[in-house]
């Protein structure tokens, strides 16, 4: 028994293998999924319609997909001739969520080519051998375009030489904007078509459109009369010149104060000496001698006057302090030698009066 089951198992490894199945497949599965690479589809064509559908046989495992493009082409020739210019063309995609998908073009009124392909590469001119599709075409004998049962997925047909009429013109406004602007004349045969920063621009007879570009580098404009035109953008002469605001300034600078100090010295120092010293030495006469002359009157003797010296008077034999004077200190030192001169008047007499009375 258990050699019939390793048997079996080696079969069943060695039918894997001839099978092919990829990782992606094994991993959800034999044979519930495909890759990308594994995967194969069947399609419809209808070239002068401008349709197709493509459907994958099996479904695309998870993070598997497959992008199919449909192009439609003028020419200038009902059979295969170059050059021919993208007309129109759509993309779609097929994934683990999405196992069919149907594309639509429109098809120019003249001689034109319809190509289904495999890849999302879409050719906006065909000029030769160099830039074409080759086997990517589905239907194709041979190579990528072979894994797509059906019909051969192109068509060349068409009545009528194509004759676009495009236009371009570039204009700058003052802010250095770039307007581009397209046109195809009233007399066109056909719609022309422009190709600029990656978008496919397509306009009718007697029509236009308008783009801007804001990069402030130069434009180029392909379009179907296998024309090149370049905007480059540039101001024009009349716009304003920008001016240099000028402020003035929202502060003033600081004034001087404008108050003089609250207070000033209103009067000269008042320490000057006020008088001179008011008494001399006394002596007591000796018995039976008179006076020799008058004495000086006694501090507490009745009727005199005491003077006092106020502070920063001077003692006998001293500098008088220099500290200045006013009208009020010169008044004082008048008032006190009047007192003195009374003071020394009063003395006398009262010594006049003990002499005759002694």
């Amino acid at each position: 028994m258990r050699r019939v089951m390793s048997v079996l198992s080696g079969a069943a490894i060695a039918t894997a293998a001839f099978a092919g199945l990829s990782p992606a497949a094994e991993a959800h599965g034999a044979g519930s999924c495909v890759s990308a690479a594994d995967a194969t589809y069947q399609h419809t064509f209808d070239g002068p319609g401008g349709t197709a559908t493509i459907t994958a046989l099996m479904p695309l495992c998870d993070g598997e997909s497959q992008d199919f493009s449909l192009v439609s082409y003028t020419a200038p020739k009902k059979s295969y001739a170059v050059p021919q210019f993208a007309y129109d063309a759509q993309t779609a995609r097929i994934d683990a969520g999405t196992r069919s998908v149907s594309l639509h073009v429109a098809v120019p009124g003249c001689f034109t080519q319809v190509d289904t392909v495999f890849g999302a590469a879409v050719l906006n001119e065909i000029t030769g051998n160099d830039t074409r599709y080759g086997n990517a075409k589905l239907g194709s004998s041979s190579g990528l375009g072979s894994h797509s049962s059906g019909r051969a997925a192109w068509y060349n047909g068409g009545d009528g030489v194509c004759s676009p009429s495009p236009a371009v013109s570039f204009s700058t406004d003052c802010d250095g904007v770039l307007h581009i602007h397209l046109t195809n004349a009233a007399n066109a045969g056909v719609d022309a078509v422009f190709v600029t920063g990656g978008e496919r621009i397509r306009v009718k007879a007697g029509q236009a459109a308008d783009r801007t570009d804001h990069s402030g580098r130069p434009v180029t404009v392909r379009d179907n009369s296998f024309r090149t035109s370049i905007g480059t953008p540039s101001k024009p002469a009349d716009c304003p010149t920008p001016t240099t605001p000028t402020t003035t300034p929202t502060t003033a600078p600081a004034t001087a104060p404008t108050t003089a100090p609250t207070s000033v010295p209103t009067s000269a120092p008042t320490s000057a000496p006020t008088s001179a010293p008011t008494t001399a030495p006394v002596s007591s006469p000796s018995a039976g001698a008179a006076p020799t002359g008058p004495a000086p009157v006694s501090p507490s003797a009745s009727g005199g006057v005491l003077v006092t010296p106020t502070a920063g008077a001077t003692t006998p034999g001293g500098d008088l302090a220099l500290t200045g004077s006013n009208a009020g200190t010169l008044g004082l030192y008048a008032t006190g030698l009047l007192l003195v001169g009374g003071g020394l008047v009063v003395a006398g007499r009262q010594a006049r009066k003990r002499r005759f009375t002694a």
